[in-house]
Order: C-alpha cells, then structure tokens, then sequence
C-alpha cells in the first residue's frame, strides 16, 4: 500500500517530514504541494507522474474536502476506480496509518488526541445554522438582470469559495458558466462533491446561463457565479448579462502569460477580453480571500503592461 500526500501549499510535504522525524523514513508515502500558480490540470498531471513511481495499491489522503488537491484527487479516481480517497491531513492521521491502523480506527485516534488541554475550558459551539433558499416570486421584486457577485478563478469551487466566500457573501447558490464542464460528467461530478451541502449548485453553458438569469430564474437568491477565464464573461456581456463588478481571483501561470498579481497571471488574449470589458463599463478588482483589501484590477494590469 502506497500513500500520496497532497495539500494546498506545502502542508503535506512538511507533515511528511514531521512524521519520519518521528517514525523514521517511510518508503510508502509521497508528499504532493498544490500552488498557488498551478490549476487542476497541472496537479493532475503531477499526481499521474508520481503516482507511476507508485504501486496499483494507492490510497490519497488530501488536506480538506472541496479543496483543488481534493477536486484533482477525483478527477484521478475517475480513471483510477481502485484508488482511495481520505481527507483530512493531519500528523496525527499520517502517524497512525503509517503504523498500520485502518483509517476507521486512525481517525477516532485523531478525533480522541484533538480538543483541548490542560486548564483550557472548550468553548461552546452554536447549533450549525444551515441557510435556507429564500423562496420569492418573481412578482414580489422587480426583475433584475444583474448578477452582483461574479468570480474569475480558475479553480471554481475550491476551499476559498466552499468556505470564506460562501460564508462572507452569504451565498444560496454557486453557479459554475463553463462551456466544456457542462460535456463532463468527471468535472461536474467533481464540483458537487466540492460544493457546500446546504449551497445550491448550477453548472451551465454561457448561453444557457444568459437565458436563466436574464428570465429571473434566481431572483431573491445570493448568487456567486464562477468562470475560468474573462472570455468566458465577455461573449455573456455579449448577449446582455449586466455585470457592474468582478473579482478576479486566480488565474494561473501559462505559456507567453505576465504575473499581474501573485496569483493571477495573463495572456494577450486575456488582457484584450479584460480591456474589451472595462471599456464597456465593468469594473475588475483583485481579492484573493475576502480578509485581503480589494485592489482596483486594471491598474495592477497597466502598471505590468509598461
């Protein structure tokens, strides 16, 4: 049995090295960093290079559910059916299987070792409150067009999104608008397992989004909509999606692309489709996680285009 690591950042290669402090040098384990100039494809392809050097008996243990290493993992999986997938990454996981114990068993040890110590008086946890879709007619608001929170990231739902941005907006539904995911029952299998249980969730066409929200199909609902690339928001702008502002919060490094911002980096095509849309009156800001301070986009763009 083989073990594949993988974390956002370098959490999993770091908990690996605390381990075979404790343990000693494992043989069967192989730690994985997710960056933050990385998408989905270039980790992909990193777990199927290492995963060569790996046996057919292979287990991923990822640091959290609805993250991109978890998101990769599946996409794995897929072609991969006897692969396992645990998340949860955590010294204390990787030192209980590193000894043997079933997963079952290792988690309850992790669960018993967790919480506090000493004098510490735990605190008192509030009952979950779980968000409940409002239910308007479209009678009850005028109707509206615009889509008030859009998001450029190229790994749509992600921990960023199922947790801080989901919970600071208040959000009642994601909305993923991705011509290519729509055709794919692997990515789109990949995204419900990532979003929120209590988050309604809507993987569309570019056209067919237009058409819904132009209709009013989501009025009296906290809509985040997600694409990979400003393209994709242009041809919508194209076919009248009003959207005043956009945050543009990842967008990986690629072939002839210039690092606007630590991680988002563009293309010619890029920078045309984000001066097309500013030109018509679209205001771009960056801000990676919502406790950043939002930064006027187009700026950070002229100033790396000088």
């Amino acid at each position: 049995m083989d073990y594949l690591l993988i974390s956002h950042g370098d959490y999993a290669q770091a908990t690996l090295r605390s381990s075979e402090m404790i343990m000693g040098k494992s043989k069967h384990m192989t730690a994985l960093a997710f960056k933050q100039t990385m998408n989905q494809d270039d980790l992909l392809a990193e777990i199927e290079q290492t995963a060569k050097k790996l046996s057919d008996s292979l287990t991923i243990i990822v640091d959290i559910k609805g993250g991109t290493p978890c998101n990769t993992a599946l996409r794995y999986q897929a072609k991969h059916p006897q692969t396992k997938i645990y998340a949860g990454l955590s010294l204390g996981l990787v030192l209980a299987v590193a000894t043997g114990t079933s997963f079952k068993e290792a988690f309850q040890q992790v669960d018993e070792l967790s919480g506090p110590v000493g004098d510490t008086k735990p605190e008192s946890v509030p009952k979950k409150a779980v968000l409940q879709q409002e239910s308007v007619s479209s009678t009850s608001k005028s109707h509206d067009e615009t889509i008030k929170n859009i998001r450029i990231d190229e790994r749509l739902i992600h921990g960023q999104v199922a947790t801080m941005w989901t919970n600071r907006l208040k959000l009642t539904r994601l909305m993923v608008v991705d011509d290519d995911i729509v055709k794919s029952a692997i990515q789109k299998t990949a995204l419900k397992t990532a979003c929120p249980h209590d988050i309604h969730l809507s993987i569309l066409t570019t056209t067919g989004a237009c058409e819904r929200i132009k209709a009013g199909k989501y009025i009296g609902q906290t809509v985040l909509l997600l694409v990979k690339n400003p393209h994709v928001l242009r041809q919508m702008f194209d076919l009248g999606l009003k959207m005043p502002q956009i945050n543009v919060g990842n967008m990986s490094t690629k072939a002839h692309s210039i690092q606007v911002a630590k991680s988002v980096a563009v293309t010619p095509e890029d920078i045309n489709d984000f001066n097309y849309l500013s030109k018509q009156g679209c205001y771009f800001y960056h801000q990676m996680i919502p406790s950043e301070k939002a930064q006027p986009f187009m700026n950070l763009l002229s100033n790396k285009e000088k």
